[in-house]
């Protein structure tokens, strides 16, 4: 089997080669060990096609939903010169997939521009935790009258959420009177829960996260629709990307599937002992996309038991880099530490360009900083093989909506098809729920709090 890129019609690709023996020697794949896994891989996609069509996996049907969609863009046409902050209150994959979707596609620095340099578009804060002095500088920043809270759980009871949301809340009935309804937008789930009650009793413009449809795979989903339109990127590209994506990420032969293809790669890895996955993209503008990924893989992969209920232990862990930056602060560990690591570079073929003025003897003065920027990317890539390092590259032509829709409905199917793989749940997470379990009976008296043990344990 011959090691190659494995392409969508619009040619974002997984490059592989990095990976295997002919490139890295022994601690490489070879190619029988990919035809040996192609039935499995097989297996695990037909699988999740079984799910997708039971309804109980919904994430890659997201793209279908134009007319959501639509709803979404009319909604934030209207924010458009009217409101000055678009504060998006959730945490976890409510506030991780807008952050990512906005930092790669608005205008970099977007909420230090002024309001022509946004198009008239508010600035956007994301407000993912609840440190007091985090959630006081929130209030601090945005001020209530020319402000749109978006509350953003599935559940409609997410503790951390709700928490911010009593206090947007109270002030904004104490500063805007009888029109605090405008100034919040509501995003849960479409039947249930606190949220649903809430904004059907007070007549609150709302929008769904399908019940099908989990935190961390709802990127595309109102969830990460509605900021995203609001700051003025264009969604429905986004959603066509993503569907361009769906309709080669489910094919159940390993070599037509980019998305199976990076699955059963690091599963192969993850078999040797490979159990570290460093994402790290060459792009600034899809920086948080790392932070996106790394709660993906990591809360979708590490389970305790099987769908058997055997304890199993299982679970890659992702590492979140940047190039060119953590050239400078984590490749020496990459290039010369344990053996127990596979790198994806996220590149990126059509990037931006800025002249460096001539300055004395420089020797890069007068050149395109693009330049060097792809120079030292490829030589990340090239240290890594050199040093026996395994590397699997994502190519993308462009940062564009499309792009960026076909790149996370990827990575997405890649984590569903590798969970189905390790033969666990990929779309629950328990060990999440038993945290907030405990929080709560800390809350109630009925917990001990961790950490009283006098000072046997203390320096």
């Amino acid at each position: 089997m011959k090691a190659s890129k494995k392409s969508f019609s619009k040619r974002i690709s997984v490059d592989y080669a990095p990976a295997m023996r002919d490139s890295i020697g022994a601690q490489g794949l070879g190619g029988a060990e990919l035809r040996k896994i192609a039935p499995s891989v097989r297996a695990a996609v037909k699988k999740l096609n079984a799910r997708r069509k039971s309804g109980e996996v919904g994430f890659a049907e997201l793209p279908r939903d134009s007319k959501n969609a639509s709803a979404i863009i009319k909604y934030a046409d209207k924010l458009k010169g009217k409101c000055g902050c678009f504060v998006v209150l959730g945490i976890g994959g409510s506030a991780l997939g807008p952050r990512a979707l906005i930092d790669a596609l608005a205008p970099s620095f977007y909420n230090l521009r002024d309001a022509a340099g946004r198009g008239g578009r508010p600035r956007i804060v994301i407000a993912d935790n609840i440190s007091p002095e985090f959630v006081r500088s929130v209030f601090e920043i945005a001020p209530l009258s020319n402000t749109v809270f978006n509350v953003i759980t599935k559940s409609g009871t997410t503790s951390e959420t709700l928490s911010v949301f009593a206090a947007a809340l109270e002030g904004l009935k104490k500063k805007t009177g009888r029109s605090w309804k405008k100034h919040v937008v509501i995003t849960t789930d479409p039947e249930k829960g606190f949220l649903r009650e809430f904004a059907r009793e007070h007549g609150i413009e709302s929008f769904s996260i399908p019940s099908n449809v989990g935190g961390r795979f709802s990127g595309l989903s109102s969830v990460g629709l509605l900021p995203a339109a609001v700051a003025g990127i264009d969604i429905k590209k986004l959603l066509k990307g993503a569907s361009d994506a769906e309709k080669i990420c489910f094919q159940e032969d390993l070599l037509s599937n980019p998305a199976a293809l990076y699955a059963a790669v690091h599963y192969l890895f993850y078999k040797k002992g490979r159990r570290i996955n460093v994402f790290m993209p060459y792009e600034e503008k899809l920086a948080t996309v790392s932070d996106w990924f790394a709660q993906l893989w990591a809360e979708s992969l590490g389970k305790k038991k099987d769908l058997k209920g055997k304890d199993v232990f299982v679970g890659p862990t992702p590492v979140k880099a940047k190039g060119v930056t953590d050239q400078h602060s984590q490749l020496q560990l990459y290039t010369e530490g344990p053996q127990d690591k596979v790198v994806t570079l996220l590149s990126v073929e059509d990037i931006d360009s800025f002249k460096v003025p001539k300055m004395g003897d420089f020797i890069f003065g007068g050149r395109d900083i693009a330049e060097l920027f792809k120079a030292e990317e490829a030589g990340t890539a090239l240290s890594l093989t050199e040093a026996r390092r395994p590397v699997v590259v994502i190519k993308m032509p462009k940062v564009s909506a499309e792009y960026v829709g076909q790149l996370i409905m990827m990575l997405e199917a890649a984590t569903a098809i590798y969970g189905e793989m390790l033969g666990i749940n990929t779309f629950d997470q328990p060990g999440v729920e038993y945290g907030k379990v405990i929080a709560k009976k800390i809350l109630a008296g009925a917990g001990k709090v961790p950490g009283n043990r006098g000072n046997k344990y203390r320096v």
